[in-house]
């Protein structure tokens, strides 16, 4: 299980020894401390900080029939301009759609599927997190094309539409649920100022209808 957050934290520095990977040897860094895990968790843990201050755990189990990984990136629905509410959630949506390496838009999907996975992310208030499991043997293939969403996506103008409706068909399930209605009333008491108060999914009007009002190119 490999999980990923690119946010830079005061003291993060020390405990840090420089490393290079064995193979490639690329440059890292690696918390030679101890790490705090419950005596029942007999598993590896290591915490590396990559050159681009991107921090990580690494979690070897040798008993484990999946390989996973999860990446938070450190913006959500708060960073959302109030003229194009839920543009964090579409963008998460826009990612999956082919990245310059792999630029045909069900690469991935099709790959993490034809080896028995399973993948998903979800937008908050705060973050944005992607995660995907395969199998063992499939990991560095999926890694790869994971970190593409994260270097080089293509953002392509034939998907946008096609991901404004998914957008929009995920607002209007949300309508149904209960759990949504009572934070709608969170929402709708208060300060009309704070990013609290916007509609964090987005939906077909505050995108691209907002977007075609302003002249914006959503890409």
């Amino acid at each position: 299980w490999y999980a990923a957050r690119h946010h830079r934290r005061p003291g993060w520095d020390a405990g840090f020894v420089a490393r290079t990977t064995a193979q490639l040897h690329l440059p890292y860094h690696e918390f030679a401390g101890t790490l705090a895990q419950p005596p029942s968790d007999a598993r590896q843990h290591r915490l590396i900080r990559l050159p681009n201050n991107l921090v990580a755990v690494c979690v070897r189990d040798p008993n484990a029939t999946t390989a996973a990984a999860a990446l938070g990136v450190a913006i959500g629905s708060f960073a959302d301009p109030p003229e194009l509410m839920g543009l964090a959630h579409f963008l998460e949506h826009m990612l999956f759609m082919g990245t310059e390496a792999y630029p045909a838009d069900n690469e991935y999907t099709a790959f993490i599927h034809a080896n028995a996975g399973a993948y998903n992310a979800y937008t908050s208030l705060h973050e944005t997190r992607f995660y995907f499991d395969v199998a063992n043997g499939a990991l560095e293939g999926a890694l790869d094309r994971f970190a593409h969403f994260f270097i080089d996506p293509l953002f392509a103008p034939d998907c946008v539409d096609r991901e404004l409706h998914a957008v929009d068909s995920e607002h209007k399930g949300n309508l149904q649920n209960d759990a949504r209605r009572l934070f709608q009333i969170q929402r709708t008491l208060s300060d009309a100022a704070h990013p609290l108060s916007l509609v964090s999914t987005g939906n077909l009007h505050t995108l691209r209808g907002s977007a075609r009002r302003r002249g914006l190119d959503l890409r």
